[in-house]
């Protein structure tokens, strides 16, 4: 079970959109958002309380996980990190937490993963101190919307 959500405040569906339109380059799109209000997420909540409890648990999976199959690659991690995240808001009694998977063409490596060539799935969150991407495989390095390296290849964001 993750850590209950702590968030910083809530916002409208309109201000999440327009703020995540801005992440996208020409050509890329945005899933719909199904919720009223998203709940911004607590920078230090998610790096000392979320990613250790889901470093833990994506750890779980990766031991039991088939390393062959395509239903243990990048996107089933983005969506297992963005149901943990979910979750975290429900125990928290939060709104939804703004956290999405993002689908990048990985042209650069990034936290671990080598330059494949191909789509690539990664987790994005809005904190209070901006944007931030996570690698779901290995959850080891959070950085700044600004500082990942495949932002200007992202061919789509989904909150759902």
């Amino acid at each position: 079970m993750p850590p209950a959500l702590v968030t910083v405040q809530t916002i409208k569906a309109e201000e999440l959109l327009l703020s995540a339109q801005k992440l996208l380059p020409a050509g890329a799109f945005l899933g719909p958002l199904l919720d009223d209000h998203y709940a911004v997420i607590n920078y230090e909540w998610l790096e000392k309380k979320f990613l250790p409890s889901y470093r833990v648990a994506v750890g779980t999976v990766q031991d039991v996980a088939s390393r062959e199959a395509e239903g243990s690659d990048c996107d089933n991690y983005g969506m297992f990190l963005r149901q943990m995240v979910g979750l975290a808001g429900i125990v928290g009694r939060s709104a939804e937490p703004a956290a999405a998977q993002v689908v990048v063409f990985q042209a650069k490596a990034f936290s671990g993963v080598p330059i494949t060539r191909e789509r690539h799935a990664v987790g994005l969150f809005l904190t209070d101190r901006g944007w931030m991407v996570l690698e779901p495989q290995n959850a080891v390095e959070l950085v700044p919307f600004d500082r990942y390296a495949n932002r200007r290849s992202i061919q789509y964001i989904t909150f759902h």
